[in-house]
């Protein structure tokens, strides 16, 4: 497999500036090749105010290895100011970057999946509501409406900032001054992606109230979806497995949750129903 790697920066279309770290196979040259590959954005972890190391590369060659394509997103954190809208319209711009550059990504328009863990996975379901409300659309100046992916996954994220995390209601003013986006389970509709979300029950960070929230209203409003709830298990366990865990913290891989990878590429599978082989 030939792979490129490459880091470049974009814009909104309000001129904020952002870099995306691209991870793409690229297709072989001895035989002809006209495979789209399915392609995921990845947004890590931090707590709005850090991006999780052990989200970023690590996240994108699991999946890479599997037959799709993908991109860590590095969206912007409380220290630049606001997390929202700044962080959503990154999310939205990247979205359109990759349709409209699908054919030089060999990856296909139509399969993009937008991967959120822990305030990564806050961005992803809040990015995707508002990418779907056309007031958001025109106000942050973009052409295209309506702008979502064909599906998301959600770990251990944060859905309600009242639920448990943050702790302190000032931080959560500081992710945004619009209380509409704290509750990202309020801003379910029909018309949310199809979403396959996991979460560990003993979660000492997030609460799993908040997946719990979020299942409840894909439910209400007949959204396909898969979850998983796993007994055991901390915060930020990653694909929990020795390349993502930490030195000396045993508790990083919990055998029992690492099978959310699998379970969640058999999702997409059957999500999109690929006639690629090639696709595990």
């Amino acid at each position: 497999m030939l792979l490129k790697f490459e880091k470049l920066t974009l814009q909104t279309p309000q001129e904020l500036a952002f870099t995306i770290k691209v991870y793409c196979r690229q297709q072989f040259t001895d035989f002809p090749d006209q495979r789209q590959w399915p392609i995921v954005l990845i947004f890590p972890g931090g707590g709005f105010a850090g991006i999780s190391e052990r989200e970023e590369e690590l996240a994108a060659l699991p999946f890479l290895a599997k037959g799709y394509q993908a991109i860590v997103v590095r969206y912007n954190l409380l220290a630049a100011g606001p997390f929202y809208p700044n962080a959503a319209t990154i999310g939205l711009t990247t979205i359109n970057y990759v349709r409209k550059n699908a054919a030089a990504l060999h990856a296909d328009p139509n399969k993009i999946i937008t991967v959120g863990f822990s305030a990564g996975g806050h961005l992803v379901s809040v990015m995707n509501a508002l990418g779907n409300n056309q007031k958001f659309l025109e106000a942050h100046n973009f052409k295209e409406q309506p702008i979502q992916p064909a599906a998301q996954i959600l770990s251990y994220p944060v859905i309600d900032l009242t639920m448990g995390f943050p702790e302190d209601l000032a931080v959560a003013k500081q992710i945004s001054s619009d209380q509409h986006l704290w509750h990202a389970q309020k801003l379910v509709t029909a018309q949310t992606p199809p979403t396959f979300i996991w979460h560990t029950a003993t979660d000492e960070l997030v609460p799993v109230a908040n997946t719990a929230a979020y299942i409840t209203a894909l439910i209400e409003h007949k959204v396909p979806f898969e979850s998983h709830i796993y007994a055991q298990g901390v915060h930020g366990l990653a694909f929990s497995n020795v390349a993502t865990s930490r030195y000396t913290h045993p508790e990083d891989v919990e055998p029992q949750a690492a099978g959310w990878f699998p379970l969640a590429l058999n999702w997409l599978k059957e999500c999109f129903k690929s006639e690629n082989p090639t696709i595990l």
